[in-house]
């Protein structure tokens, strides 16, 4: 497993700076897609014709958001996390207040609005477009090393995920990891 969590690491640093070479698209514009070994990397483009689009609002689009993360360290030999509806209301409130600003940053205070007992905790914050699937924004996630360090945590029991989109289109996700 320390093989394949370096093999890992190596590829999403790879593929984190490629990421970092390329400005936020065009809302028309296809970004160019990086291919790793059981992982393709890219914001997300316009949305392909015909397929139908979840909404990014509703709970299915969640379900499959933490599906995507649970498959994810399953991937690389981790025990899934559960679902923990106390951090899904803190990083759903979280993505609503970064759409109302319409800009990406981190939770200040994010440990003290996850209920007590955790030993440990961390959040991933990212924008894309509200077309964008939830496999993009994990892949997107684990493009940054940062970002897969929290998401590949062995250590961590919980997750908490919330989406919201800004008027202009723009998807604003967090996912909250806890270990209790």
């Amino acid at each position: 497993m320390a093989r394949a969590l370096r093999s890992l690491r190596s590829g999403l640093l790879l593929a984190s700076m490629a990421l970092a070479l390329n400005a936020a698209p065009a809302a028309n514009a296809q970004m160019p897609q990086i291919n790793l070994p059981g992982l393709t990397v890219g914001l997300a483009g316009p949305a392909p014709a015909g397929d139908p689009v979840v909404d990014p609002a509703g709970a299915e689009y969640r379900a499959q958001l933490e599906h995507a993360t649970n498959a994810a360290r399953e991937r690389v030999g981790l025990a899934p996390l559960r679902i923990n509806g106390d951090l899904s209301r803190v990083a759903t409130d979280w993505s609503g207040v970064q759409a109302a600003q319409n800009r990406m940053f981190h939770n200040p205070d994010v440990g003290g609005q996850i209920p007590g007992g955790w030993r440990h905790y961390s959040e991933n914050v990212l924008q894309n477009y509200k077309h964008a699937t939830p496999q993009q924004l994990v892949d997107q996630w684990l493009a940054s090393p940062g970002h897969a360090v929290n998401l590949l945590r062995p250590d961590h029991t919980d997750l908490g995920v919330g989406v919201a989109v800004a008027g202009d289109g723009k998807l604003y996700a967090t996912q909250v990891f806890a270990g209790y």
